[in-house]
């Protein structure tokens, strides 16, 4: 990890300066428990190389973000027998980006978890966080997430 903005949250969290429920990591990548969940086991995936967004990343950092969302979405597929899965990224604040570091957000879906846009007649995400977890609550899904993780 070569980048570090030292007043960037995700490059504090990377750097193990900030707490988080860190459910894999790799050399390029880190994965966690967003603490502001639309879903249970709504993560985040960044690369510990700071980037702003798509327009920043570098292509190692971005391929392992795109293999961390691969081996996390799947854990978190068996983890809640999810029928689905919701992958999010944003770039600058016209298009939503909130904390300017690269992130992705994975979300577990359920036919069931209505979610549904108003209509009810897609499956587009109306994207606001559902529940405040306790850090104990975020350990035990950790936990239960990690126990999936399978790295190829």
């Amino acid at each position: 990890m070569e980048k570090v903005d030292y007043n960037c949250i995700f490059c504090a969290i990377a750097a193990k300066r900030a707490p988080a429920d860190i459910i894999y990591e790799s050399e390029d990548a880190l994965a966690f428990l967003d603490i502001n969940p639309v879903t249970q086991g709504h993560t985040l995936v960044i690369p510990k190389k700071h980037s702003r967004n798509v327009f920043d990343i570098d292509d190692e950092s971005g391929k392992a973000v795109m293999h961390a969302s691969r081996v996390v979405g799947r854990a978190l597929r068996a983890t809640f027998n999810a029928d689905g899965l919701t992958i999010l990224q944003s770039n600058e604040r016209a298009g939503g980006q909130a904390v300017f570091h690269y992130h992705a957000h994975l979300a577990p879906r359920f036919f069931s978890d209505g979610l549904m846009s108003r209509d009810g007649n897609d499956r587009r995400m109306d994207w606001r966080a559902r529940k405040n977890s306790s850090r104990d609550e975020l350990k035990q899904i950790a936990e239960k997430i990690r126990a999936h993780i399978k790295d190829e």
